[in-house]
């Protein structure tokens, strides 16, 4: 409960603060009708009957900030606002690949590396991170492998016409060598009824490292908040906080507001509920102070 108090400080405060002026002028107003001071007409000494007056008060505003805590600490999902055809933007603690309904249609949209390679091998391809996660769940069905996903991945690249460009192997020593314009969008099956909306992000050095600077990753963001927009099919979207992994983007405080503003520029055109999806691990989030931008 000391952690939600800590991460969440703007929320409860102010929360509190909001519910206190609604108590105390409640008060003041039964006051008018009945009044409550006769619990302290025993006590004689004025300075005495001040100081158990401010105690009172600071019990009962104590006790607001305490209950507003406990419903901090057990939120896990809140409503940031509203979207077109009465669908909103959701922040939520938990899985990617595990938020909402069991088999229900819903698209997956993460980032990746801009010459979208399939070889999970903690070199090219992280597989702690999620891009890593994604194409090895994939595998692991059995049914596609590496090439079999790359292929797709090109086909549906090729359908869009993204601009790309043949690097050598002394900039990008394994993988894919066709680099695909910042903010390109690959729409692949996942597992069942999932969709994979795989954003081309960063770019690698000779040693493999991933980069994307600022300006690249507002044009990026925008590009896939756009694709959410035109191919969400009105089936729910479920994302990360882009850049916080390999790209490097950012603090995920910073990262995580500018998706919103960003989504909140298309909020008359995306037809999906969307679920920006956190991991527990970032708690220092303080995910109800989302709900104070």
């Amino acid at each position: 409960m000391l952690k939600s108090l800590k991460y969440n400080w703007k929320y409860i405060y102010s929360t509190s603060n909001k519910i206190a002026t609604i108590v105390f002028s409640l008060w003041g107003f039964i006051t008018l009708v009945t009044p409550t001071d006769g619990m302290l007409n025993s006590i004689e000494n004025w300075i005495v009957r001040i100081l158990i007056a401010i105690l009172i008060l600071a019990f009962i505003y104590v006790t607001i900030i305490v209950t507003v805590t406990i419903y901090s600490n057990r939120k896990k999902e809140i409503k940031v606002f509203n979207l077109h055809s009465n669908h909103s933007l959701y922040v939520k603690y938990g899985d990617l690949f595990n938020c909402g309904v069991p088999d229900e249609r819903k698209n997956i949209a993460f980032a990746g590396n801009r010459c979208f390679d399939t070889i999970v091998d903690d070199d090219l391809v992280g597989s702690s991170k999620i891009h890593g996660i994604a194409l090895n769940r994939i595998y692991a069905n059995g049914e596609r492998n590496q090439e079999t996903v790359n292929r797709e991945i090109q086909k549906n690249l090729s359908l869009h016409g993204y601009k790309k460009e043949t690097i050598g192997k002394t900039d990008k020593r394994s993988g894919n060598l066709l680099r695909y314009e910042l903010g390109s969008v690959a729409e692949i099956n996942g597992l069942q009824n999932e969709k994979y909306f795989v954003l081309g992000l960063t770019y690698f050095d000779k040693e493999l490292r991933a980069h994307v600077d600022v300006d690249d990753y507002i044009k990026a963001i925008n590009s896939l908040i756009k694709y959410i927009s035109d191919r969400s099919q009105g089936f729910p979207v479920y994302m990360p906080v882009i850049g916080t992994g390999g790209a490097d983007a950012g603090y995920v405080n910073d990262l995580i507001v500018f998706m919103i503003k960003t989504i909140e520029l298309y909020k008359d055109k995306i037809d999906c509920d969307v679920y920006i999806v956190v991991s527990e691990k970032e708690e220092k989030l303080g995910l109800m102070n989302i709900k104070m931008l």
